[in-house]
């Protein structure tokens, strides 16, 4: 019933997700697009004459980090009032008659929720990789190609990562192996974090959609404030390097997170399971 549950909760969502997967693609084929104005290779060569041609690119890649901002909100919103709608509204009388448990209902949206988030973050990551690229293999004086400067790069890259190891005392691998490990959990740790406000405002008699929204703002304030200590008194506590100073912000945020995703949880189970009220 599980698997059954997963397939449900992925039709209903691949739409919208495939819409902003191809609007970032779309986006991506402007951005390139505004690369491609002589005005990049004039930079390059130290000239400074503009023409509107080159002011539509500028405005091109404003438009570009603007949709791309926009769509990661976009995605965000679309998958809250989802949640809330087949879990707190008339829509959801369904899903709460169904032969499953509240635990395998969660995991299903949390599961479908958080891909979506992964594979737009993936894709936007992919078009601003394209988009640098883009621009580099504009800006290139002459006798420079891109290949060229990849196999410099690599032939050199592990001595490099040696030298800003010991000069940082920061373990890159570490950080590296932390980075990739966060990148894959945080979709779904934001879901939750994002799903158990939506539940702490079911708990409220009246205005329920505005208290779950003041309840995720006030949960990212604290959150943010509570990390903003910790760095600080990374800062100040006689940390003796860049570092240490990375790790012990990076691993405390993520740990933070986490354990408010655990927390908020079974906080969404306890109202779905014990309070849930659709009137």
């Amino acid at each position: 019933m599980l698997g059954k549950l997963i397939k449900h909760e992925w039709k209903d969502t691949y739409k919208i997700g495939c819409l902003l997967l191809f609007i970032v693609a779309l986006v991506t084929l402007f951005g390139w697009l505004a690369f491609q104005t002589p005005m990049w290779q004039s930079l390059a060569e130290g000239g400074s004459r503009f023409s509107w041609v080159d002011i539509f690119s500028i405005l091109t890649l404003i438009m570009y980090v603007m949709m791309l901002t926009g769509i990661n909100y976009g995605l965000m919103i679309y998958l809250g009032v989802h949640f809330y709608q087949t879990m707190y509204t008339d829509q959801g009388y369904l899903v709460h008659t169904l032969p499953v448990t509240k635990h395998q209902i969660l995991f299903s949206k949390i599961l479908i929720s958080g891909l979506w988030i992964f594979l737009v973050m993936l894709t936007v990551y992919l078009s601003v990789g394209i988009l640098g690229v883009s621009m580099i293999s504009r800006i290139l004086p002459g006798g420079y190609s891109l290949s060229s400067i990849w196999r410099e790069i690599g032939m050199d890259l592990g001595t490099f990562i040696d030298l800003l190891g010991e000069e940082l005392n920061f373990d890159i691998i570490r950080w590296l192996v932390i980075v990739l490990l966060m990148s894959l959990v945080s979709p779904f740790v934001t879901v939750t974090i994002l799903f158990g406000a939506i539940s702490i405002g079911q708990l409220f008699g009246k205005h329920r959609v505005l208290m779950a929204i003041l309840c995720y703002i006030g949960i990212m304030v604290a959150v943010n404030i509570v990390t903003g200590i910790i760095r600080s008194f990374a800062t100040v506590s006689g940390l003796q390097s860049f570092g240490n100073y990375v790790n012990t912000t990076m691993d405390s945020t993520f740990i933070i997170n986490l354990l408010l995703a655990v927390g908020l949880y079974f906080v969404s189970w306890h109202v779905t399971n014990n309070r849930l009220n659709m009137q």
